[in-house]
């Protein structure tokens, strides 16, 4: 089963739907893809009716609950031995994303979740530029801590879980990083993740500067939110990056690309500090970053 949850991504559900009814069924059946519009106040809706293919299936919901409220119905919902869950803002890279996805849990009984290789497309603005900088430096955590098998890695664009493992799981109403959540929730049960870099899935990274401080002040608030449902140590361990690790590629990105780090580095500097104030208040009904949802080169 694949589930792809739609925020007003009218514009590129298509896009994402093709690329996901392209992908080749080997060693697997894709029985459904279920398009969870959660209050979509666009064509999002109108647009995948008038897609013609028998899997798709759209719960249309009026209201807008947040994304932990219909991934927790989601859950609830599954029979399938293997949930492939992505957001709507991306397209798959080739046509063997989900067998890849698949094959990593099936060969591996411990394994309960993988995530894909969310990859940006190339940047059209300044600060898309800038952000890309940095995602330079957190895709070398992603291949390389731990052998890729990481928080860093576990990244809600693209996942995959067993029944096994969702079926007891239960996100709280307000969390403000389900892909955090369940990676900690899937060690804290006793099963292990693996990173699937074969697995690629094209994104497109915040084109503002409003959108970035929105969507990174949750994202540097997610360790403080998780301390509250998991033990402190579990969580200081999967957010900690080595020291020498961290500065030495923030050095080297410095040294390519300065004006873009400095900007950046300042952006994400007063994001950490307004994180302090507002993670008591951020929940799951998040301000979307519009601009990370124009899919097209000249968006």
């Amino acid at each position: 089963m694949y589930a792809v949850c739609a925020y007003n991504e009218a514009a590129n559900i298509a896009a994402h739907l093709k690329s996901v009814i392209s992908q080749v069924e080997k060693g697997f059946a894709l029985t459904k893809i279920l398009v969870i519009s959660d209050g979509s106040t666009d064509e999002t809706v109108k647009l995948v009716n008038s897609i013609k293919n028998p899997k798709i299936e759209v719960w249309n919901f009026q209201n807008r609950a947040g994304k932990s409220s219909r991934l927790n119905q989601l859950y609830r919902y599954v029979t399938t031995d293997i949930l492939v869950q992505s957001d709507a803002d991306v397209i798959l890279a080739h046509s063997q994303v989900i067998n890849q996805l698949i094959k990593s849990l099936m060969t591996r009984k411990s394994a309960a979740m993988c995530g894909g290789y969310p990859t940006p497309l190339p940047p059209v603005t300044f600060t898309e530029s800038a952000i890309n900088k940095t995602v330079e430096i957190y895709q070398e955590f992603r291949r390389n801590i731990r052998g890729g098998h990481n928080l860093f890695s576990a990244d809600g664009r693209l996942l995959a879980y067993k029944k096994t493992f969702i079926r007891n799981l239960t996100i709280p109403h307000g969390m403000i990083a389900n892909d955090a959540y369940t990676y900690l929730a899937c060690l804290a049960q006793g099963f292990t993740y693996r990173f699937v870099p074969e697995a690629v899935v094209f994104y497109r990274l915040p084109q503002t500067l409003s959108d970035q401080i929105n969507q990174n002040t949750r994202f540097v608030a997610a360790p403080q939110r998780m301390k509250k449902y998991f033990l402190p140590l579990l969580v200081k361990k999967e957010f900690s990056i080595p020291s020498r690790t961290l500065w030495l590629s923030m050095l080297k990105q410095f040294l390519r690309f300065p004006i873009h780090s400095l900007y950046i580095y300042a952006v994400n500097t007063y994001c950490r500090i307004r994180s302090n104030t507002l993670e008591p208040v951020i929940n799951a009904k998040w301000k979307i970053a519009t601009s990370s949802k124009q899919l097209s080169k000249n968006a």
